[in-house]
């Protein structure tokens, strides 16, 4: 059982005091400013930046802490402990908080996923596994597989979510019977410009018996192809793009006029999805073959 060292709770103590100070000050980190192609090109530079740690200074310090059961306990616990807070404390958009902040929210509380410590705790897990990866695929017998499978699909997972969050974008787009539209508008009322023309030509809805919708559907033309959109069923139009319908003129009974689409692009979830994939294939081939057991020898 590991017990956590008083160095490992200074070395958080004071890591976190740092970090919170930064975000006090500045505010939350420009994640939009590490957008494609800079987010990639930080990602190789990361990554072989730990290749070249581990392969030629393995002694050092830094690295042997990293390699460490240690250090799967201090940064489990840290994005552990984040991942509380973002579940039980309002979370808000940035460009929500015009008025004067509280101290609290100066802090980050209420936009945790922007904040300087969670995505230097999320840095930091990223590493360590890494880094495991680097030193345990492979051992005597040749490559260890479920191995490979389980850790890789977790960093994938976890590199999808960092590194694409720069590329995450969110637009609601009003789309009309009477012409086509390809303008869309981000959270904070910004104004842009898709390269699909969007028109609506049928929309049904059906309702409960007290009068309240149950459910509605929209044909939309896409650059003049009609797609079928319905409540949870997001239709693809692009690499990492989707169609959501999210809403609908609902003073109108009968003839409905407009619709409200969203349109989320987000093309770092197919790294996502493979490293969710790996993760699946590991566990059905521990399920199938069972963990190894070491020979017993007399």
């Amino acid at each position: 059982m590991y017990n956590m060292k008083r160095v490992d709770l200074i070395m958080i103590a004071v890591s976190l005091g740092v970090l919170m100070a930064l975000q006090y000050a500045v505010g939350g980190f420009p994640i939009a400013f590490f957008s494609f192609p800079l987010n990639i090109i930080l990602v190789v530079i990361w990554l072989l930046g730990l290749w070249m740690l581990y392969k030629d200074y393995r002694q050092t310090a830094i690295c042997r802490y990293l390699l460490s059961l240690r250090a799967t306990v201090v940064t489990l616990s840290l994005v552990i402990a984040f991942c509380l807070v973002l579940g039980m404390v309002p979370q808000y958009p940035s460009d929500s908080l015009v008025r004067s902040l509280s101290f609290w929210e100066r802090l980050g509380v209420h936009q945790i996923t922007t904040s300087w410590y969670f995505l230097f705790s999320l840095l930091l897990l990223q590493s360590h596994l890494t880094l495991i990866t680097f030193r345990g695929y492979r051992n005597a017998n040749g490559i260890r597989w479920r191995f490979v499978a389980s850790h890789l699909g977790l960093g994938l997972t976890l590199i999808g979510g960092f590194w694409g969050s720069a590329d995450t974008a969110v637009y609601r787009i009003p789309v009309y019977r009477q012409e086509a539209t390809n303008t869309a508008y981000s959270s904070d009322g910004g104004v842009h410009y898709i390269a699909q023309s969007l028109q609506l030509q049928h929309f049904e809805v059906s309702y409960f018996d007290n009068g309240m919708p149950r459910t509605y559907e929209a044909n939309i033309s896409v650059n003049g192809h009609e797609i079928a959109l319905r409540v949870n069923e997001p239709h693809a139009i692009g690499f990492g793009e989707d169609l959501y319908l999210t809403g609908y003129d609902m003073r109108q009974k009968g003839d409905v006029h407009y619709c409200v689409l969203q349109l989320v692009r987000q093309p770092w979830k197919y790294v996502q999805l493979s490293g969710i994939l790996m993760m699946l294939l590991s566990a059905v081939a521990l399920f199938i073959k069972g963990p190894k057991r070491k020979k017993e020898t007399r």
